[in-house]
């Protein structure tokens, strides 16, 4: 692998100077304003002081966190949910958030290897990168233990993961947490989405090695 530097723009972490992505979820990014309820006419969940920026394209509702990147401690594990939804859709690197690699064969996911060596429909929340933030991320980040480059030259827009809502006889609301819903499905009405899901189409796996030459040639 190449001696790759973390770019300028890109935040970096403690003492070792971890590269922190641009998707990544800050302590001090808190959530805002009014939680879910029932909407007055029973079909589903809401925010008491709900407006049109809550809903993406699809109607589905979002949840909501402040954007304040750099303010407390970075987790590394989750993602915001706004801009992983931007660099998810936009098809943007999901660490530095400029555009993300794409060659004939497609834009670049880095996936674990799951050991079938097939990723053609997969379903993922992680958003694509450039090739020199992938080169970061195989050195540095601690969940891909056995990375896999995989080009998807259609990644299809999928549906979403979060929590999906039940009302109680008592009309309350019950959290389940952790769920995928494809778009167009009826239950999405009670669901608050945290991350878009994308599926990958006409799939090539690469060699991430021979990709990583193209930094420093």
């Amino acid at each position: 692998m190449p001696d790759v530097l973390v770019p300028e723009h890109v935040t970096t972490w403690g003492p070792r100077r971890l590269p922190v992505p641009y998707a990544a979820h800050w302590s001090g990014e808190r959530p805002y304003g009014q939680g879910v309820m029932i909407r007055p006419d029973s079909a589903g969940i809401c925010y008491g002081d709900e407006t049109p920026a809550d809903r993406d394209t699809f109607g589905v509702l979002w949840a909501r966190m402040r954007q304040a990147p750099g303010e407390g401690r970075p987790d590394f594990p989750s993602m915001h949910p706004m801009r992983q939804r931007q660099v998810q859709a936009e098809r943007l690197c999901q660490v530095c958030g400029e555009t993300a690699s794409h060659t004939r064969e497609g834009w670049l996911f880095l996936m674990n290897h799951d050991g079938s060596d097939i990723y053609e429909g997969a379903k993922t929340t992680k958003p694509p990168v450039c090739l020199r933030c992938a080169a970061l991320a195989t050195r540095h980040c601690p969940h891909l233990t056995d990375p896999v480059g995989v080009r998807s030259r259609r990644p299809k827009l999928w549906g979403v993961f979060g929590t999906i809502y039940t009302p109680t006889p008592t009309a309350c609301l019950r959290p389940h947490h952790d769920h995928h819903l494809p778009y167009g499905d009826r239950a999405l009405n009670w669901f608050l989405a945290s991350q878009l899901v994308v599926e990958l189409k006409r799939c090539t796996i690469v060699d991430l090695d021979t990709e990583f030459k193209a930094i420093n040639p």
